[in-house]
């Protein structure tokens, strides 16, 4: 029997003496290695975080592969729904502004929660997910063009670069 194994009948017992159980669908052992395995759980997802095996830089360049946590692909596609209701492209009547004001907060909350663990991924998509709803209000606000309201709105950035909170997510928006 794999120490994984005993473990988890361990946990079971203490668990059981006082008063609760382990759900089975839920508790998983994940063999987490750099080396692709076959039949085996390589990953696993808690607290909103896939943690799985990752290629990263070291300080050289060299890349290197280590089990490193990441906002899941669920709570990635809850946030862009989130984004998606508040409906900030049909709000012509209200300016930057009054968005930056009501969802900074919450912007600022998801970047502290799901930014700490390989915020690459989760950084370029919370970026897209703000921008592409914003692009879409200055549309709609001033009757542009798709390429005439991205230059609005990049010029608007860096007017004001701590308008929104995800300006500074990217290099590309630190200009």
């Amino acid at each position: 029997m794999s120490d994984a194994t005993r473990l988890k009948n361990r946990l079971s017992e203490r668990f059981s003496e006082v008063g609760l159980v382990l759900n089975a669908g839920k508790t998983n052992i994940a063999y987490i290695d750099t080396f692709k395995r076959r039949n085996v759980a390589t990953s696993f997802t808690f607290l909103g975080y896939d943690f799985k095996v990752r290629t990263l830089k070291n300080f050289k360049g060299e890349l290197y592969r280590k089990c490193m946590p990441g906002a899941s692909n669920a709570a990635m596609r809850k946030i862009t729904e989130t984004i998606k209701k508040w409906r900030i492209h049909r709000s012509t009547a209200e300016s930057l502004l009054d968005f930056a004001r009501r969802y900074n907060a919450i912007v600022r909350g998801w970047i502290e929660y799901y930014g700490k663990f390989w915020s690459r991924n989760f950084n370029y998509r919370l970026w897209s997910a703000m921008q592409s709803r914003l692009l879409k209000w200055m549309q709609s606000k001033y009757r542009l063009s798709n390429r005439r309201a991205q230059r609005k709105l990049t010029l608007v950035r860096k007017e004001y670069p701590k308008l929104f909170v995800h300006w500074y997510l990217l290099r590309a928006s630190n200009e």
